[in-house]
């Protein structure tokens, strides 16, 4: 196997190991998503008072930032059971970024749909604000059975454990799979079945999958005293973005790509396969320049080693063949300096009337009238100054042997 055989083999390997990168990569940026840790950045918590003029009572749940994710959060969705009684006896109601820094503010209600009904609720901030992360929705009809689920939240369990800031570090995150599709009882919304765990406090919060995609909102629990089984809800996300449509709030929406690729393939198969693509292809464009350099130079065609000649094309020497690799040939009528002699009676040519040479490095041949008195013309008609050598290229003015010394 030849050299340049080898280093095409080697090309081409280096390029279809640079389309497989590529191809990992772009699946990687396809995929590419939030993890559910990440997402917890677009959680807060909600809180609420009320009184019914006699008593005064409170109320928590969980909110997530719905928008644009990367531009400022002005929306807040949670369930509308969080906020109802807030909402319909004009109670206080807050959502809060940071509990131990009293960093919250006072939302508005732009829609609410009772617990037997949607049991959505979404609120809208004072002013957008960076201090939250608007998390990407995912279409309801991408999510499979037995599709590994995440709860963000601040269930109330959690709260007799330790002192709790309600801030991003406090967010209780749970982990299960969604069982079914379902309409619980007394409602009028889709839900996911699921056994992922939540408890009070977490109604509102947001239901991610294995890229931060929120696919419900974690609303409702059933739980069988006797046998202590429970089963656990999320409305699903496409009872939301009717809503969303209805309200003409913007929002990110996703299929859900490709969940069993990680993010970090993009990041690094991508780079790698347009660097193996470029080197690969740049080996193999320059084997066949060699290649095409060798052919035009005349060194070697087909194997087979080639050396300049001058060949007659008709008149007296016609068909007899000069080897021009053994140096410069003078043509004239003087035998002493001549290598190729005319007869002396031959009309239009001088005692020594031109020369031809090669030159190897360029592939080129070099002819020279030598100050003949009828001249020396090319095939096209262009007569040469005397003593002024002109150069020409193999396969150029092949003909004009035949009338270079016609005056």
């Amino acid at each position: 196997m030849n050299k340049v055989r080898r280093k095409r083999i080697v090309a081409t390997v280096w390029m279809v190991m640079g389309l497989f990168s590529m191809v990992l990569g772009v699946m990687g940026f396809a995929g590419k998503g939030i993890t559910p840790n990440e997402a917890r950045h677009g959680v807060v918590f909600v809180y609420t008072e009320f009184t019914d003029g006699q008593y005064l009572y409170s109320g928590t749940g969980t909110g997530w930032a719905i928008g644009t994710p990367g531009k400022p959060v002005e929306y807040i969705v949670t369930n509308g059971h969080v906020v109802q009684n807030a909402y319909l006896t004009g109670g206080v109601m807050q959502v809060y970024f940071s509990l131990a820094e009293n960093d919250y503010v006072v939302p508005q209600v732009v829609y609410y749909s009772a617990p037997e009904e949607k049991d959505i609720a979404i609120l809208r901030l004072p002013s957008p604000t960076d201090k939250r992360t608007a998390l990407q929705l995912r279409k309801s009809d991408s999510i499979e059975i037995g599709e590994t689920a995440v709860a963000l939240g601040y269930p109330s369990v959690a709260n007799s454990t330790s002192y709790r800031a309600f801030d991003e570090e406090d967010i209780t995150m749970t982990q299960g799979i969604i069982s079914r599709r379902a309409q619980p009882v007394g409602s009028q919304y889709e839900a996911f079945q699921m056994d992922v765990s939540i408890s009070a406090g977490n109604s509102g919060g947001p239901l991610v999958d294995q890229k931060g995609n929120v696919i419900g909102i974690n609303t409702s629990g059933i739980y069988n005293t006797e046998s202590g089984a429970s089963v656990n809800y999320a409305i699903m996300i496409d009872e939301l973005t009717r809503i969303l449509d209805n309200e003409q709030i913007d929002y990110a929406l996703t299929d859900g790509g490709l969940l069993w690729v990680p993010n970090w393939m993009g990041y690094v198969f991508l780079p790698i396969g347009i660097l193996f693509l470029l080197c690969g292809g740049f080996m193999f464009v320059k084997t066949m320049n060699g290649t095409a350099k060798k052919l035009i130079a005349g060194k070697k065609v087909s194997g087979k080693k080639t050396h300049p000649v001058l060949r007659g094309l008709s008149g007296p020497f016609a068909g007899q063949v000069f080897d021009l690799s053994k140096g410069t040939i003078v043509m004239g009528r003087d035998p002493a300096t001549c290598h190729i002699v005319f007869e002396k009676n031959m009309p239009g040519i001088s005692g020594r009337h031109c020369q031809v040479s090669y030159q190897a490095a360029d592939d080129s041949f070099v002819l020279t009238d030598l100050g003949s008195s009828f001249g020396t013309y090319l095939d096209h008609g262009k007569k040469l100054p005397a003593q002024v050598p002109e150069k020409l290229m193999a396969g150029m003015d092949s003909t004009s042997a035949t009338q270079m010394f016609a005056s």
